[in-house]
């Protein structure tokens, strides 16, 4: 406070007065000032001293037939040295630099680098002659931007630059470092704020980020150095604020976009983010608190959506969520060893040894005792409004409900990598088990890239079922690109309650991503998914299709799809074990209890539609497209079949994972008896679900409604999730959010979300127990009760009222 206090006053003091007329006292505190801003410069030089000791550049490298062939092409440039750094000789590259100009170049410089550090002072005069070719030709002003999805050229490139500075005289040592710069777009972390949340891209930060911090510490420059490093934690610190809406990276409920939509795939920028932030542990440079939160926010958001394991290996996170990679690259893209730097860096950011909350996370994920607190208990329903998605964590197992919106993709399909991805998170419902994808019946074979897997039929998912894999493919080719959204719904996600909650989606097909790339279907469907005391109930109306497609391809509603092996192999049908090679129809009349053979278990009540059970071989491309080599594999699947261009069908099941036969049995009597779960309504505007056992309501209102009498709640005037518990006492429990973002679109591609103002009436007079900010209460004119609230985010309210 004092060195402030200074500063302020030699500010105010004027630059005009001369030493000779200032107070003496203000001598002494322009002397304290000095003082101690040559304290902080030392201490800025000491880290970066240290810094330059820890994080020696590595030494170029290259064969030895590499650098003959670059010395002998050096020779034919026939170059002519014109001055100290000049150097003549025929411009090489006409009038645009390209990538490939640039690869090549990047590559001699690598190679005479290596020959300035074995032949000494010879190789040292091929690489400045070079050098000074390029500079004096101006080729790193001409040269293009690189883009930093390009991971081959954004790391190598660079690399291959920046070897020639362990052996570069400092000159062109600064050259070259303003060269990489340039190209690497460093300029950026000297952007202020706004600038650099416009613009931030986790792929910068995964790629550019480790050459920013060693072009600063190479840099011979120790002021610029040290400013460099400044402003590179100012950005680190900076990225990690929320951006509420498509940009990359940071989301209020802790998920991480990428490509404008939630990508747990390309959160490996959370391991950059991690491992400088440990190199700054300790220095001016370190992090500060509200920087440290929302970072930790996000990495156990990630580890919230994947099972428990006890190290990196199979901590899998549902298909829903793998972006363009299905049942490969979805284990959580973090390490142990990088969660146990986090409790360290949190540790300083709040002023103690270890952040112990995240230490019993970390016990809690890693199944251990590693650190001296009891592991946090994380079973409970989790919402992810930013992913439209619910997450239910139970132990040993993770259910994951998930749904497209208009701007909220549910799949990403590329150039050959999940063509037939279409249906990957249509309104799904995946169980996830501990021990990796053979567990949770997903295909393991990883090589295969998901052969094997009918590509028609996610768990949970409500589809039209394609016969011909080549009409699945946008454009039927495997190459064109599609985004898979909703078409006009916003929709999708989920309300928790803590211990449980409600997913809900309300969906319309979309078969366009700038042009037409699918024969329309114009699928449409309501559901909710209501998960609690370890079930999930789910129920689902409105699905139609219609279009000028095949009548040979139904609608349905997929229960499961499973991949058997050796060890999981056993399909339990009303009790009846059935063996592989058989096909059976369950007809409405019957009730249906079925145990997967990964042991989740589906009761669906009598008055279904025809229900579809196969235990059979099925061969099926991989995700690489048709020219990909098919694979063959066992598979035991369950699905609804609403029919051929189907109008307004509905249905019902309860999903128990970690079920046995007397668990089902248990399940099936008390569903059948409505002891358990009912359906209060189920139109195309409002879902409302009973759970008896503790008086739950849950609300999925897809648009206004009124004139309820399910329970306390009378109406909504706006589209919301809501769930109310009464309790014995008579109190009322409320849980509400809006899992629409309501974006608005701020120009053609990018949108933010817009909160929700929320009316909810309440049949009689309620008062709130304590006082919740942002909640209002007032009593109408009818003697009921109004309950305001701002939802924001898509993050919930939550509300304990008592009656008056």
């Amino acid at each position: 406070m004092k060195l402030k206090r200074n500063i302020i006053f030699t500010i105010l003091l004027g630059a005009g007065m001369t030493a000779a007329y200032l107070p003496a006292m203000a001598m002494v505190d322009m002397e304290n000032v000095q003082s101690a801003q040559q304290s902080i410069d030392e201490v800025k030089l000491r880290e970066l001293q240290d810094f330059r000791k820890k994080y020696k550049l590595s030494e170029p490298k290259a064969s030895n037939n590499e650098l003959k062939s670059a010395q002998m092409a050096l020779k034919m440039l026939m170059l002519q040295r014109t001055g100290d750094y000049t150097v003549t000789g025929a411009d090489l590259w006409g009038d645009k630099v390209t990538n490939q100009h640039l690869r090549d170049v990047a590559k001699n410089v690598r190679i005479l680098s290596y020959g300035a550090l074995t032949l000494g002072k010879s190789g040292k005069a091929d690489l400045d002659l070079y050098l000074d070719f390029l500079f004096t030709h101006n080729f790193f002003m001409r040269m293009p931007k690189l883009v930093y999805s390009n991971y081959s050229d954004v790391r190598k490139i660079p690399t291959d630059l920046m070897s020639a500075l362990p052996v570069l005289d400092d000159v062109r040592k600064a050259k070259v470092i303003a060269a990489v710069q340039k190209l690497l777009e460093v300029d950026i972390i000297r952007k202020g704020d706004k600038a650099i949340l416009n613009w931030i891209s986790s792929d910068y930060i995964f790629n550019v980020v480790p050459y920013v911090f060693n072009l600063a510490i190479a840099n011979p420059d120790d002021q610029q150095a040290i400013q460099d490093l400044q402003l590179l934690s100012g950005f680190l610190r900076v990225c990690t604020r929320y951006n509420v809406g498509n940009k990359d990276i940071l989301k209020p409920d802790g998920t991480g976009f990428h490509h404008n939509a939630h990508y747990n795939g390309y959160m490996y920028s959370y391991r950059t983010w991690v491992e400088y932030f440990y190199r700054f542990k300790g220095t001016s440079l370190k992090i500060d608190k509200k920087s440290y939160e929302r970072l930790k926010k996000a990495i156990v958001t990630i580890y919230m959506t994947a099972v428990c394991a006890d190290g990196d290996k199979d901590r899998i996170y549902a298909t829903s969520m793998a972006g363009r990679h299905p049942f490969y690259s979805t284990e959580v893209p973090f390490t142990q060893k990088l969660f146990e730097q986090l409790i360290e860096i949190g540790g300083e950011a709040m002023g103690t040894d270890l952040d112990m909350d995240l230490a019993a996370y970390y016990n809690y994920f890693f199944k251990t005792n590693k650190y001296s607190v009891p592991a946090i208990d994380a079973n409970g329903f989790y919402q992810y409004n930013y992913s439209s998605a619910g997450v239910y964590r139970q132990p040993g197992w993770v259910a994951v409900m998930k749904a497209p919106t208009a701007k909220l993709w549910g799949a990403e399909i590329y150039n050959k990598t999940n063509r037939f991805g279409r249906y990957q998170s249509h309104g799904t419902l995946e169980v996830l088990y501990e021990g990796g994808l053979e567990n949770s019946g997903y295909p393991s074979k990883t090589e295969n890239k998901a052969a094997g897997w009918d590509w028609n039929m996610m768990p949970g998912s409500t589809t039209v079922h394609y016969t011909d894999w080549a009409e699945m493919m946008p454009y039927k080719n495997d190459k064109d690109r599609f985004d898979q959204k909703a078409r006009t719904s916003d929709f999708a996600g989920a309300v928790s309650n803590n211990e449980y909650g409600l997913f809900a989606s309300a969906f319309d097909q979309d078969d366009n991503w700038g042009s037409q790339r699918f024969v329309p279907t114009n699928l449409t469907f309501c559901k909710s998914v209501l998960a609690i005391d370890g079930m999930l109930f789910s129920i689902g109306n409105g699905i139609s299709a219609k279009g000028d497609y095949s009548d040979k391809m139904i609608t349905a509603t997929n229960l499961f799809q499973t991949i058997t092996s050796k060890k999981f192999n056993r399909l339990s049908v009303n009790g009846k074990n059935v063996g592989s090679g058989n096909k059976l129809t369950i007809p409405s009349a019957e009730a249906l209890t079925v145990i997967n053979p990964v042991s989740t278990g589906y009761f669906v009540p009598a008055g279904h539609d025809e229900i579809t059970i196969v235990y059979d071989k099925q061969e099926t491309p991989s995700s690489e497209g048709l020219a990909a080599k098919p694979a063959t594999e066992v598979a035991a699947k369950a699905y609804i079949n609403h029919g051929v261009k189907p109008e307004k069908k509905s249905y019902s099941f309860v999903v128990v994972p970690a079920a046995d036969e007397d668990k089902m049995k248990e399940v099936a009597d008390k569903q059948t008896k409505g002891e358990l779960f009912s359906i209060v309504e189920m139109q195309d505007s409002l879902h409302i679900i009973k759970y008896a056992p503790k008086n739950v309501l849950a609300y999925s209102f897809f648009t206004p409604a009124k004139g309820l009498n399910a329970g306390e709640v009378i109406s909504s005037a706006t589209e919301l999730l809501l769930i109310e518990e009464k309790q014995s006492d008579g109190s009322l429990v409320l849980a509400i959010s809006n899992p629409n973002l309501r974006p608005k679109m701020l120009n053609k591609k990018d949108w933010r979300e817009m909160p929700t103002p929320a009316f909810i009436e309440l049949k009689g007079t309620w008062e709130a127990e304590g006082n919740v900010q942002g909640v209002f209460l007032k009593t109408m004119e009818n003697g009921n009760t109004e309950l305001s609230c701002l939802l924001r985010n898509g993050l919930p309210v939550h509300v304990k009222l008592k009656k008056m």
